[in-house]
């Protein structure tokens, strides 16, 4: 397959794949190795692939490693720039074809280059392997829509495309299909007709807030032309695969480099053969001569080896070290967005803390009273946090003090991320203390919302104050101002400063509001407006 792969991609040249550095082009080296065991016999193989191009230096490395069980094969691409310009990397072609050649498995699941059908007399099937606990990587279940959609199929088509290799991807078949499925894996974390579910690892179908783990796409976003989301399908899979840890067998194998010593040998032998020549003494001046000229030619060999492997090795060097100081990056990045997540975690135990203690007080109150089937029903009743942002938006109503213009498309975004269930906690935490603020304003509070999250009425809803900002800096406003403009309802733009902070690390999202709770004129005038909710926007220390 890989061979094949080479030979397409290099229809000119002689693709050779035996041990050693071989040259496809002018720009493009390729490196083969193998691996064997005690018996002599070969149990591994990787072919590197390196493309010195103008934009950037592509490395593309296939392993493969024999085992009593099977195999394991990895395709990893690197690609490093050789400017500041953003560079879109794709998916080789060759994932495809080893998918489609070596139907690979994982535990239960089957990783397919499409789709694979699911009839009704097979969700049974399907459910056990979202439930196997040995399955890795996501699994992908669609379920047709009642009515067919062109732009739907092309949708899901495409995007189950992308995800060979990465997930494995079934397809729901029919209206009875769906059905079952619902009555087997329950209500929770069923799939309706034209929706699109992502299932993690380790799903529990009996615990109810297990859903909200396993991404959830409708419909009506699918079909939306206007509506790219459907493209964080792929995405959030991708990330997923990067974050996953190679198997043992592939992050154990070691590959000599025998062509290294190859190399080695070659130089040995050329220059005995130079020593041979000026040890034995020449009979005349022209044997002289020509002796001289052998051994200079080479000598001259030597030194443009010497060069090459030189070379080589500084460019395998540079690359290392660029590789180092990105994953030394990504490690710092990690460690800050730990510490951060600590410092927020302490935040959100305590005011839990607090909200627990003030619900045990009023609980016991009530009981006092003889209230106590209010006690039960008040708990019954009790909603929980948003698990999305879509999930978010259709909850707005609750929130009857706002008034909400931000652009949808943006936050539902926002599910494209890793911590995107830990975001729409937050914001939901944020727009329900920006409606508490309101609603204490109407009641006689006189303060600004900074003044409510220090001092809190009595029964109103705080945001943690250090997570507060109410205005942007001279210098942030001057550059960068015309980015804080948002929707406003009389159909124009309107600047808003005042924003919260959902988190302080990646895209640290960003809820911008502006207050006229006391205002007298103007469409705003007795509202709070709510802008934007999205990624963080620029300012004086950001790019």
């Amino acid at each position: 397959m890989s061979g094949a792969w080479l030979r397409k991609k290099f229809p000119r040249a002689t693709v050779q794949l035996g041990t050693g550095q071989h040259t496809l082009d002018r720009s493009s080296l390729l490196l083969s190795q193998a691996a064997y065991d005690d018996d002599g016999a070969e149990y591994a193989t990787r072919i590197q692939l390196r493309e010195d191009k103008t934009e950037a230096t592509w490395r593309t490395t296939v392993t493969a490693v024999r085992s009593s069980t099977g195999g394991t094969v990895s395709v990893d691409l690197e690609c490093f720039p050789n400017s500041a310009q953003t560079l879109r990397t794709g998916k080789p072609r060759l994932i495809r074809d080893l998918v489609a050649k070596l139907e690979p498995r994982d535990g239960m699941a089957r990783l397919s280059v499409n789709a694979l059908r699911v009839p009704h007399d097979r969700v049974h099937f399907l459910v056990d392997v979202l439930r196997d606990p040995q399955r890795q990587t996501p699994t992908v279940v669609a379920a047709r829509p009642t009515q067919a959609d062109p732009l739907w199929s092309e949708r899901v088509a495409g995007t189950m495309r992308q995800l060979a290799g990465d997930a494995s991807m079934y397809l729901l078949w029919d209206l009875a299909t769906v059905d079952a499925f619902r009555e087997e894996i329950g209500h929770d974390h069923r799939v309706g007709p034209g929706c699109v579910r992502t299932f993690l690892p380790l799903v529990d179908p009996a615990w109810a807030p297990d859903a909200a783990r396993h991404r959830f796409m409708g419909p009506s976003r699918l079909t939306d032309p206007a509506d790219q989301a459907w493209r964080g399908i792929a995405r959030r899979i991708y990330a997923l695969a990067l974050e996953r840890p190679l198997p043992p067998q592939l992050s154990a194998v070691a590959f000599p480099d025998r062509f290294a010593e190859q190399q080695r040998q070659e130089r040995r032998e050329t220059m005995d053969k130079a020593r041979l020549l000026t040890s034995v003494p020449a009979q005349r001046k022209g044997e002289h001569d020509e002796e001289l000229r052998v051994e200079v030619t080479l000598l001259n060999g030597l030194l443009e080896q010497a060069d090459k492997e030189l070379s080589e090795l500084g460019r395998t060097v540079e690359l290392a070290e660029r590789t180092n100081t990105s994953m030394q990056g990504q490690l710092q990045a990690v460690i800050v967005e730990r510490d951060n997540e600590i410092e927020d975690h302490l935040t959100t135990l305590d005011a839990l803390q607090r909200a627990r203690a003030e619900a045990d007080r009023l609980r016991l109150l009530l009981l006092r009273q003889g209230r106590s089937e209010e006690v039960a029903e008040a708990a019954e009743s009790l909603p929980g946090v948003p698990s999305s942002f879509e999930e978010l938006w259709e909850r707005l109503a609750e929130l009857e003090h706002l008034t909400v213009t931000a652009d949808r498309r943006i936050t539902f975004g926002l599910d494209e991320h890793a911590m995107s269930r830990t975001w729409a906690a937050k914001c939901w935490t944020a727009l329900v203390s920006l409606d508490s603020y309101v609603a204490a304003a109407k009641a006689g509070f006189n303060g600004g919302f900074y003044q409510f999250c220090t001092t809190t009425p009595p029964g109103a809803k705080a945001y943690p104050f250090r997570q507060v900002a109410m205005t942007e800096t001279g210098q942030t406003m001057a550059q960068y101002g015309h980015e804080r403009q948002f929707p406003a309802l009389d159909g124009g733009r309107v600047g808003m400063q005042a924003h919260l902070k959902l988190a302080t690390r990646g895209i640290a999202p960003r809820v911008y509001f502006l207050d006229d709770v006391k205002g007298t004129q103007g469409w705003s005038a007795g509202r709070l407006v709510v802008g934007y909710i999205g990624p963080h926007l620029t300012n004086t220390r950001t790019n």
